[in-house]
């Protein structure tokens, strides 16, 4: 992806200790500050949000209560966001960038 992540598990920080990757939640982009606001206001209780990714356009989900049609949905529409714009146009056609179709 060019350096730019799409979807990751949360690395926990505590003062003090190491960080704990919480396989419970995810960090997922989201393309801007406006789309987090509106997942973590209009959904609290699937998604919310740290200090630590205030201004960045990243917003946690917690995976116990996200169904997979939905978690499908938020990974594509993050991964869409950060591919380059040739993945993303050889994805819409369905080919593997040589023209055949995927299986």
């Amino acid at each position: 992806m060019g350096g730019h992540g799409f979807v990751w598990s949360y690395p926990e920080r505590v003062p003090g200790q190491r960080r704990v990757i919480r396989t419970d939640v995810a960090v997922l982009y989201v393309g801007d500050e406006a789309e987090k606001q509106a997942l973590v206001l209009g959904e609290p209780d699937l998604f919310f949000t740290t200090s630590a990714y205030d201004g960045s356009p990243l917003v946690m989900v917690r995976l116990e209560r996200v169904d997979t049609d939905r978690l499908d949905e938020l990974v594509t529409d993050a991964w869409r966001m950060r591919a380059p714009s040739d993945l993303v146009a050889e994805a819409d056609l369905g080919t593997d960038g040589t023209g055949h179709q995927n299986a």
